[in-house]
């Protein structure tokens, strides 16, 4: 009889009749096992739409697949799969699939122009399926295209994030602080990956009461309290006076903005703050003016101003 790791590598391997009918002789030994249940309807699921997932002819390469796996993985969670290792192997399959229909199209379409959106795509498949190394280099290339795209930066730190070095995870954390310096509107909490900001948001939550406004809305500053090392990347004597001036704007803004108004403009404050903070400190070493920022800092968030000191710019996240 063939085993459930028999199983999974037939799932993970897109081989779906074979897998479908390992998962039903396991189910009759064990028909109460979730991963048996989990993979023979994974495995069902897929098998009756394996020509899509095998098809290269798409009018919507890689997308399309995407989007039929966000359908299927949604009705997959309801019955109590989501953290199966027969959801996980199926995802590789079929976002792996996704993922090479994308390069496809790059090498037809060629990359003197690629579509933005599609390398986001690609990016974040690759990303899902744990191959973090070319989601790195194909999101590298999307952010040479246009820097100025916040979500491209958030995904880049999550490729970096999920790395188990002290190295990528300052960078990682510095692409996050770009993204958030950017748009951080643009941030997806369901594409936050790394545990790091999977845990942070659940912290956050306890405390807002699952207000996800109002985690979005401090995610950036805890974050960056998170985020006092030396490998992020260097902000220069441009990029410091403006955060400066919108930081003094701000402050200008605080005295006199409407209630409804004043949290946003305090968490923008405490992110400011924090940035500079971590620019005077490993930058352009100013403890002077990284006392002020830390003093300016405690007067809106004590917890945060504590969390900084405490940590002694050292510690890891």
């Amino acid at each position: 009889m063939a085993s459930f790791e028999d199983a999974l590598l037939g799932l993970q391997s897109a081989r779906f009749e074979e897998a479908k009918s390992i998962f039903a002789e396991l189910l009759q030994s064990d028909p109460d096992n979730a991963e048996y249940q989990s993979g023979f309807y994974a495995s069902g699921y897929w098998a009756n739409r394996a020509e899509m997932a095998r098809g290269s002819e798409s009018p919507r390469p890689g997308t399309g697949l995407m989007e039929q796996w966000d359908g299927f993985q949604e009705i997959a969670e309801k019955k109590g799969f989501a953290s199966t290792r027969s959801l996980k192997s199926a995802m590789k399959a079929v976002l792996g699939r996704a993922a090479e229909q994308y390069r496809q199209k790059f090498q037809r379409e060629g990359m003197a122009h690629p579509d933005l959106s599609d390398l986001e795509e690609l990016g974040t498949c690759l990303l899902r399926i744990q191959d973090y190394e070319n989601a790195r280099e194909i999101l590298h290339y999307a952010r040479r295209i246009q820097p100025s795209r916040a979500a491209v930066q958030f995904l880049l730190g999550e490729a970096y994030l999920n790395e188990n070095d002290q190295e990528s995870l300052e960078r990682g954390l510095g692409y996050y602080r770009d993204g958030f310096i950017i748009q951080p509107a643009q941030f997806d909490p369901s594409l936050a990956f790394s545990s790091m900001v999977q845990d942070l948001l659940q912290s956050l939550g306890e405390k807002l009461e699952n207000n996800l406004d109002r985690i979005i809305l401090w995610l950036p500053a805890h974050m960056m309290a998170r985020s006092q090392f030396g490998g992020l990347r260097r902000l220069n004597r441009d990029e410091v006076s403006q955060l400066q001036r919108e930081t003094h704007r701000l402050e200008k803004d605080l005295s006199g903005v409407m209630d409804k108004f004043r949290e946003k403009v305090q968490a923008r404050l405490c992110f400011y703050y924090l940035v500079l903070h971590q620019a005077a400190v490993f930058v352009y070493q100013e403890p002077d003016y990284a006392k002020e920022l830390l003093d300016s800092l405690k007067e809106l968030s004590v917890e945060l101003c504590n969390f900084v000191k405490s940590a002694k710019n050292t510690s890891r996240p």
